[in-house]
């Protein structure tokens, strides 16, 4: 390779850009970290944590005010820290165990889950919002709530119970091993867990958007207002059927299926359950 070729390849790697560079770090040293900022009506509030519980509750102002706080079973907890990504009005918050993990915009990256210190150590996050910010909570190892904000919801986790209540806008929330309970002011819901039960109550609903309810092992019970438009359909193996609508079903014995229209139809409403019951109740 010649001098010049040789040039102009080096003057082009160090004129590129740098991809995918590190976040900024924060609360290293501290055993509880504070972060005050503005999210506007509309837009997300992000909160992703490992191990550890996520809690939602409204502001007392027009300002987004986070708590988190490590515990540790006498572990060394500095390699802990958090990162914040600022993006489109959005905020993402995250804890991070090691290094090999990263914050984004609405996501947070796990490329390997063997840090030693995980498995000793938690963050409880506090965070406040105002009521018409769009709110993710979101962990592996706890439960999650939302209480009383929310214009929209997206609550998850693996382990642990999921709750949210009186939120105004569209739900999803969804666990593995755990409960999902959910009690808004304002539907669609769509809700999921492998075992434990599912427990959605609609005061109103908005939109058209089709709800789906799924475990495996536990129990589905919908409440909807008593006056509404879907068709709904329902399938269980091991369990049965009730609802406060008319329904047709067939299967006496072994899968139990139902459907029925509301109304003049239009949503889907779905629900499965494997080892559990399913019904529908009038709010």
């Amino acid at each position: 390779m010649n001098r010049t070729k040789l040039l102009a390849i080096l003057a082009f790697l160090f004129a590129a850009p740098v991809i995918g560079g590190a976040q900024q770090q924060y609360g290293r040293d501290s055993d509880v970290w504070r972060w005050d900022g503005r999210v506007e009506s509309g837009r997300w509030m992000h909160v992703f944590n490992l191990n550890g519980t996520v809690e939602f509750t409204p502001s007392p102002d027009n300002m987004v005010h986070l708590v988190a706080e490590k515990r540790s079973n006498g572990r060394e907890m500095d390699d802990i820290h958090y990162e914040v990504v600022p993006a489109g009005g959005n905020v993402t918050i995250c804890a991070i165990w090691n290094n090999n993990s990263r914050c984004e915009d609405g996501d947070m990256q796990q490329y390997r889950h063997n840090d030693h210190n995980e498995n000793h150590s938690s963050v409880k996050f506090t965070v406040r919002v105002p009521r018409g910010v769009k709110v993710g909570a979101h962990s592996v190892n706890g439960g999650v709530s939302v209480r009383d904000v929310g214009a929209e919801v997206r609550a998850n986790t693996v382990n642990g119970g999921v709750t949210v209540r009186n939120a105004n806008g569209p739900v999803r929330a969804t666990t593995v091993n755990g409960a999902v309970d959910v009690n808004t002011a304002v539907g669609p819901v769509t809700a999921e867990t492998v075992n434990g039960n599912v427990d959605a109550r609609m005061a109103s609903l908005q939109g058209d958007d089709d709800m789906d309810f799924k475990t495996v092992n536990g129990s589905v019970s919908i409440y909807v207002p008593a006056r509404f438009d879907a068709n709904f359909r329902f399938d269980t193996v091991h369990g049965g059927i009730d609802s406060d609508f008319p329904l047709t079903i067939s299967g006496r014995w072994g899968p139990r299926h139902a459907s029925g229209r509301i109304g003049n139809g239009g949503r889907d409403i779905r629900a499965s359950s494997v080892n559990g019951s399913i019904e529908l109740r009038k709010q």
